[in-house]
């Protein structure tokens, strides 16, 4: 099991271009795990409170009418232990919104996830509902090995996963309230969020209709190919990573493109020129945008 640490510095804006990538390497056979991702601030687009590109918004009719119990605004509150934000826009007033759980990287918080990403704004400009759980960083134990700390429990399966349950419980919360579109509900992580976004994807595939990872990619570099191909549907993800990204998240994102490609599954692959691992890599509403366009059958 590979251990990576890195330390964060603090940037300013200015990011590499984006490029794809077709030339892809063997795949790392090691159980990924990401460094230290504490503080790291989000390259985004100008989050308007008009509907960007990649999703349909209230003003063209896209999102279904519903009356749910959800009020806009922000709320935390605990689930399974856990600290939980919740932005909830305007638009879910007379409307079913996308749900959209987002996952943050080692040694961060869901509190500067949220802001550093700008993810309330975009919730905002795009009309869905953000739940952001805080990870507990601890030492997972898996086919006898400690991974970590990490705060996402990336590679136990369901039934033995305590954040997979975490995440099936947010959603179950939210659904019940009658305000979420239950054909839009995806996962968004960036790290040690990335790679339980694409377990999660995985694992919840029947239900999820998306998951989009960044500075990530299967956390078992393809050794254990029964992830992919033994999920109930062939669930669209996005995979986005740095070109110079050193933490094994590049392979592991390659190992995770050859195993959805192979086995059926849309992709959208981004290798960002240059990009490392933290700050993260490109325009984080690229996957985002991808996500939002993704429904359940």
């Amino acid at each position: 099991i590979r251990a990576i640490y890195i330390l964060f510095i603090a940037f300013s804006a200015g990011f590499a271009g984006c490029s794809s990538s077709s030339d892809l390497g063997a795949g790392d056979d090691d159980i990924a795990q990401p460094g230290d991702d504490g503080g790291s601030d989000g390259s985004r687009s100008d989050a308007s409170s008009s509907t960007r590109d990649g999703g349909s918004g209230a003003s063209d009719g896209g999102i279904p009418v519903g009356s749910g119990t959800l009020t806009p605004g922000d709320s935390t509150k605990t689930i399974d232990s856990h600290s939980v934000i919740f932005h909830v826009p305007v638009s879910v007033t007379g409307h079913k919104l996308p749900l959209v759980l987002a996952l943050h990287g080692n040694g961060d918080t869901n509190t500067n996830f949220v802001a550093s990403f700008g993810l309330s704004s975009l919730a905002d400009a795009d009309n869905f509902v953000l739940a952001a759980p805080q990870g507990t960083e601890r030492t997972v134990v898996f086919s006898g090995e400690n991974i970590g700390p990490v705060p996402w429990d990336a590679y136990n399966a369901p039934g033995m996963n305590d954040d997979i349950t975490l995440l099936d419980d947010i959603t179950a919360s939210l659904v019940s309230s009658g305000s979420i579109d239950t054909n839009r509900i995806f996962v968004y992580g960036y790290s040690q969020g990335g790679y339980m976004s694409f377990r999660y994807g995985m694992a919840d595939s029947a239900t999820l209709s998306c998951a989009a990872v960044i500075s990530g990619g299967d956390p078992f570099g393809g050794s254990i190919p029964s992830v992919v191909t033994g999920a109930a549907r062939k669930i669209p993800v996005s995979l986005q990573v740095g070109s110079a990204d050193n933490t094994g998240a590049l392979s592991s994102a390659q190992a995770a493109y050859s195993e959805l490609v192979a086995n059926g599954n849309p992709v959208q692959y981004n290798v960002i020129d240059g990009g490392a691992h933290s700050p993260p890599p490109g325009d984080i509403t690229v996957p985002l945008d991808y996500c939002r366009g993704q429904a359940l059958p």
